[in-house]
């Protein structure tokens, strides 16, 4: 049984506990950075120009019969509790993951109502009879389910995607329907203005420059599950753990039907922290009989995994050994020994002998081994080449330079100041590998450049070859306070049978530092 979410959109939800009408101009103020400034909005208010951050004077200034209400936050947080108490009846399993959104999971429970279009039609029933305007959509997955309900379905009219073909409906929505303005900015710089554009891209790529939310939204984004966990705001701590209440299960296939969505759900769980299982318990709680109301099966594993597959076959043989002694109330599995996810790839050796660009095979060594498993170069400011990068986290975080962050660092209005930081900032070209230490080689030189002697033969182990395409000289020089780093070297890139090398003369003798290509 596969995840689907149903995501109810409440966009003036805040001001309509006040008594104020999704179609009335109306805002809720709070005191932030010492003003009183909007935190919500109605529809109408946003359609006349009013932004959340606004300044309540600047507000009443755009907009002169703006009504605005000062925030409670406890009465909000009671009528938010209310609110999710009301849809229990619909389903056991509610989240209020933002301010504006509902999600039940109704993969379980849908079947009562007449199936997804009709539990769809009875949450949207309900939240009209609570007094709020909102709007519904159900898809694979939480998020895919919010942008469709914000910004495609009806009114009045509940909008349900076919398993597996939401990347349909979200393509054509701006990369903004994701909720993630950080990375919206950052596509549109680069001209990905759609949802449908970002499921385009290279998934490597995407890991790479952006980093694990945007493998997150690309998921999502692809029609493909992302992380329900970030989604819903499962607990960080603590050990993972998830459970769903029967109606006084009798029998183990009563079990088996509803194993598949919880173990999805603790998978998702494990897969946001980055964490495996060792040992999981299975929890089975009875209606009270003799005293004795749980029943505890403890599974353990030969390796650790948060594959399903392999997790669904080991507690269904666990479940073979229970004879159940009263009807169970509720299922739990409680994953109570876990270690970080290190990962597990038969065949890599064999598959890495195949043709793949390396970033596919980056990204997908880092989904089998773990984030941790693999570290980037990263260029830091150093005066021997041997120092000048550190190991960081893979994917990286990426800089780029630009005038205008030049310009803040700079805080200058000189533009020979602001042009000389700028060309300061880009590192010079430096080889791809770089050995470490570097290998002692022969060098036969001809005529001086810049007074430095220039190669012309290079011999590397006993192979000879003619230095071509010679680029130099540079000058490095450094750690002159400390005489065992001290050193002063000069220089040159060749091309040496096809491949450019970096090499360098120092006391006379010539080195091997690197290869370009």
């Amino acid at each position: 049984m596969g995840m689907r979410a149903l995501a109810l959109y409440l966009p003036a939800f805040r001001l309509e506990r006040c008594g104020f009408d999704a179609a009335e101009p109306a805002g809720l103020i709070d005191e932030v950075k010492n003003a009183m400034r909007l935190v919500a909005l109605t529809p109408a208010a946003l359609a006349e120009g009013l932004r959340v951050g606004m300044t309540a004077t600047a507000a009443r200034a755009l907009l002169p019969g703006v009504a605005l209400e000062e925030l409670d936050a406890v009465g909000e947080a009671e009528d938010r509790a209310a609110l999710q108490r009301a849809f229990d009846a619909v389903c056991d399993d509610v989240t209020f993951p933002f301010d504006d959104v509902l999600v039940l999971q109704i993969q379980r429970v849908s079947h009562l109502f007449g199936g997804e279009h009709g539990i769809a039609a009875r949450v949207l029933d309900l939240a009209t009879e609570l007094g709020h305007r909102a709007r519904v959509a159900v898809a694979d997955d939480p998020q895919a389910a919010l942008a469709l309900a914000q910004w495609v379905a009806e009114w009045s009219e509940p909008l349900v995607a076919p398993r597996g073909e939401a990347a349909g409906l979200l393509a054509p929505l701006p990369v903004e329907s994701l909720r993630s303005e950080a990375l919206a900015d950052a596509l549109r710089s680069v001209g990905i203005a759609t949802v449908g554009q970002l499921a385009a891209l290279d998934p490597a790529s995407v890991a790479g420059r952006y980093g694990p939310e945007a493998m997150r939204l690309q998921r999502v984004a692809r029609g493909l599950r992302g992380s329900l966990a970030h989604l819903v705001g499962q607990p960080p701590d603590g050990d993972p753990r998830v459970g769903v209440s029967l109606a006084s299960a009798t029998t183990l296939s009563e079990l088996h039907f509803v194993l598949p969505g919880l173990l999805a759900q603790l998978v998702d769980l494990l897969a946001s922290r980055d964490l495996a299982v060792v040992r999981l318990r299975v929890v089975l709680e009875l209606e009270s009989v003799h005293g004795r109301g749980v029943h505890t099966e403890v599974v353990r594993v030969g390796r650790p995994t948060r594959n399903q597959a392999t997790l669904e076959r080991l507690i269904r043989q666990a479940l073979e050994r229970v004879r159940l002694s009263a009807p169970v109330e509720r299922l739990v599995l409680d994953a109570v020994e876990v270690v970080p996810e290190q990962g597990w790839q038969p065949g890599l050796a064999d598959r890495a002998q195949a043709t793949e660009p390396l970033p596919d095979l980056l990204a997908r060594l880092a989904d089998q081994l773990g984030e941790g498993a693999l570290f980037a170069a990263r260029l830091v400011d150093a005066w021997r080449p041997d120092a000048a990068w550190s190991a960081v986290r893979f994917p990286p975080t990426q800089r780029f330079w630009s005038p205008s962050s030049v310009h803040e660092r700079m805080r200058s209005e000189d533009p020979v100041e602001i042009q000389e930081a700028f060309e300061g900032g880009a590192p010079l070209p430096r080889p791809t590998l770089l050995l470490d230490p570097p290998v002692s080689i022969e060098v036969q030189t001809r005529q001086l450049r810049d007074g430095y002697p220039c190669p012309e033969r290079v011999f590397v182990g006993t192979r000879r070859s003619a230095a071509d395409e010679v680029v130099g000289p540079e000058r490095l020089t450094g750690c002159w306070w400390d005489p065992r780093a001290a050193f002063e070297r000069t220089y040159w890139q060749v091309r040496v049978e096809g491949r450019r090398a970096w090499i360098f003369q120092e006391s006379r003798r010539w080195f091997l530092h690197g290869w370009f290509d």
